[in-house]
């Protein structure tokens, strides 16, 4: 059953779009790891389990073959990634001139996990035509703190966001629920510092306790929590596309925190389950099929036939 303020949010959606966007990024929209597998921060949530799943492209030679191959074979675009460097940003610089090559050679989509990255970076993001930035958005010191390990602020963060909202044209904060060791601590301070700023959508991902992690051993948030604060932002997000993200529980509650989601307003999920979909239909929900990340632009990227293409895993 829907809290009243899940039934709120629920109602604000519909009215304003009526549409449930499953989102299928392989293999059409792939991730690539600039720094291969390694991160200099190791934050606890990660360890840098997670670049190794990705396509590894260290140098901008790498990137630019692999693009291109990329693009050969149908990638309507890619995410760029990688692990942080010190100062807690993705290093970025040497891979501008590459981005932009790979952008006039191919028109790929780049969205480009950026971490902190200073002004200047930013700015030659934009200039090297990155279509979108994904922001992890922290909304409490001591979580920056204890889960990075880096002397950085929630105002760092807001100052990032402001930065990169002037270079490129859409900007994507990620909340991980649950990033204080499966603890709420900033996220909703985190949905007040995105609500100041002019963002192109709002991600939400849940703590994946992950094994040879810090954080293997600690309880991921519950599918309630997971909705209550998907609820809070749809009361305050009218309008925009909020999205349940790829990096969350996918055993143990998984499709309760789908479930949960949809009830609170939720406009993509990213792979969702069968059930799921059936769920969305169910509560007059138009469903529809996104071939790229949860966050990208739908426009034209959905297969009208939608029923037989939706493959969830």
């Amino acid at each position: 059953m829907a809290t009243k303020i899940q039934s709120r949010a629920f109602s604000i959606k519909l009215k304003h779009d009526p549409t449930f966007w499953a989102c299928y990024p392989h293999p059409r929209f792939p991730t690539l790891s600039i720094t291969g597998g390694e991160c200099v921060l190791n934050c606890k949530h990660c360890g840098g389990h997670y670049l190794k799943h990705m396509l590894s492209c260290s140098s901008p030679s790498v990137l630019f073959r692999t693009c291109l191959n990329l693009a050969a074979n149908g990638a309507r675009g890619v995410l760029l990634s990688g692990g942080y460097n010190e100062e807690g940003w993705v290093p970025l610089e040497g891979f501008i001139d590459t981005i932009a090559s790979v952008k006039r050679e191919t028109g790929l989509f780049f969205n480009v996990h950026t971490g902190l990255v200073p002004p200047s970076l930013a700015k030659e993001l934009g200039k090297a035509g990155v279509d979108m930035a994904s922001v992890d958005l922290i909304g409490a010191n001591e979580t920056i703190e204890h889960v990075l390990g880096i002397q950085r602020t929630t105002k760092d963060y807001e100052q990032t966001l402001k930065v990169l909202v002037g270079s490129i044209p859409r900007v994507v904060p990620h909340i991980c629920i649950g990033l204080h060791g499966g603890q709420i601590k900033g996220e909703f301070r985190a949905l007040e510092i995105a609500a100041d700023i002019d963002i192109a959508a709002l991600v939400f991902l849940s703590l994946i306790p992950t094994k040879g992690t810090a954080f293997e051993d600690v309880e991921a948030p519950t599918p309630p929590v997971v909705g209550e604060l998907i609820a809070e932002a749809r009361l305050n997000f009218p309008k925009i596309p909020l999205t349940l993200g790829c990096m969350r529980p996918r055993s143990e509650g998984r499709i309760e925190t789908e479930l949960q989601a949809l009830k609170s307003g939720i406009d993509r999920i990213e792979v969702p389950s069968a059930e799921t979909i059936r769920a969305a239909e169910k509560m007059g929900l138009e469903v529809k099929r996104l071939d790229a990340c949860c966050a990208v632009p739908a426009e034209g990227e959905f297969v009208p036939s939608v029923k037989q293409n939706l493959s969830p895993s």
